[in-house]
């Protein structure tokens, strides 16, 4: 049975981090194609709320060994004990128990190949021991890594993300395997009335309106299509309360600095507050916009809509284009729009914007939602990484004799 040592200092039972969800996805997958796994991580959170699955954490923390250990779906994570909750607060003697810890479940469980992630110091240590010992390495990037971090000791490099890999190939000039994500899409039925009826969905939706984001474009077409729109409601969810008037205030046509937008042009939008359900919105919703003009990854926003039978008008983004494919109409961004976020495209740039919502609203999209939905199975992104770390297995690395002789830096 080929073994896997997973290594982050980051928890991977991190609640609040999508990142942790799909590092424990990816785990859980191994591990139901019978691979030996353990795991070593520390109690680092994204934010406190996403200590949310360790109920008895306060009791756990209670003895006085500097670990305790984790049984989750038969795969036994190693938590070693550290005051703070944030990795950028672990203590020097933390670092060196994880070290330690780390070179003493090599000795032990001599894993084939060691898997992970973290730009930090202590991860980077433990990857570097990995190699010096001959073990292979995995790094799974999926969040926010620093561009100018080269991977040092990584043998491959996996990603959920077409746009990732290509940003980093791009820039870096390293190569990304993608699987694809491992965050499984759950759809939001329409919302209906007391007596089983279905409500018909009435609003155009933008959610979490931001200039990076385009709320500017957003607005800019709202002002142009009211007749397209007919009686439906262009509306903004917001993120923080008073988002929106905040960003938009901001806006300016080209060559101008006064706000684009007056007050009473405003009035054709909608805005809802972040208490509002977020599957509420979606259940209410025709059409998604999401005129992004920055970076994006997997889109977990539009992969709910299109699982949802919610068609959504996009910016031609890669990780936009991916999320979608044919589920929606992905639109090219005017360039001065990309240099500055704060500028709102001209009536004359925003056509094509305004047939592609014609289209997404005269059109029926459920069957291509449908098809674009059929590649968010996990199960697909789970054989991709089997795949790919079927030749690292097959060197049974850790059956090398000389794995407990190269030492450590303990």
């Amino acid at each position: 049975m080929p073994k896997l040592l997973w290594v982050s200092p980051l928890s991977v039972h991190d609640t609040a981090n999508a990142s942790a969800t799909q590092w424990r996805n990816m785990l859980l997958s191994l591990k139901a194609r019978e691979v030996d796994i353990v795991g070593l991580s520390a109690l680092n959170f994204v934010q406190e709320s996403g200590t949310a699955m360790f109920t008895d954490l306060d009791e756990k923390l209670k003895g006085n060994e500097n670990s305790f250990n984790l049984n989750d779906n038969n795969i036994n994570f190693i938590y070693m004990r550290t005051k703070s909750r944030h990795l950028g607060e672990m203590t020097s003697q933390e670092q060196r128990n994880f070290y330690a810890k780390f070179c003493a479940i090599i000795n032990a469980f001599r894993p084939d190949v060691v898997m992970g992630c973290g730009t930090d110091m202590l991860s980077m240590v433990c990857f570097d021991e990995a190699k010096r010992r001959g073990l292979p390495t995995v790094y799974t990037l999926l969040d926010a890594t620093p561009r100018r971090f080269n991977f040092p000791n990584i043998d491959v490099v996996v990603t959920d993300s077409a746009a990732t890999s290509n940003l980093y190939a791009t820039l870096q000039k390293i190569n990304c395997v993608v699987l694809g994500s491992f965050l499984p899409v759950v759809g939001v039925p329409r919302a209906q009335r007391e007596d089983g009826s279905v409500v018909e969905p009435h609003r155009i939706t933008m959610i979490n309106p931001s200039l990076d984001k385009g709320v500017a474009l957003f607005t800019k077409l709202a002002t142009m299509a009211p007749a397209v729109a007919q009686e439906l409601k262009f509306t903004v969810y917001e993120t923080y309360q008073g988002q929106f008037a905040e960003q938009i205030a901001q806006a300016h046509d080209l060559g101008a600095t006064a706000p684009a937008f007056s007050a009473e042009a405003l009035q054709c939008i909608e805005v809802l507050p972040p208490t509002t359900p977020s599957r509420e919105v979606l259940a209410e919703t025709k059409v998604l916009i999401a005129p992004s003009l920055s970076f994006e990854g997997i889109n977990a926003l539009t992969r709910e809509a299109v699982v949802s039978g919610i068609p959504v008008l996009a910016t031609n983004q890669i990780g936009l284009a991916e999320s979608i494919g044919e589920a929606g109409v992905l639109l090219e961004i005017p360039a001065y729009c990309l240099n500055d976020h704060h500028v709102v495209p001209r009536g004359e740039d925003m056509a094509n914007f305004v047939k592609g919502l014609t289209m997404l609203l005269s059109e029926d999209y459920s069957a291509r939602c449908a098809k674009v939905s059929r590649r968010f199975d996990v199960n697909l992104s789970a054989n991709r990484l089997a795949v790919v770390l079927k030749p690292l297995f097959d060197q049974r690395a850790g059956n090398n004799p000389q794995l407990l002789r190269n030492g450590s830096l303990v």
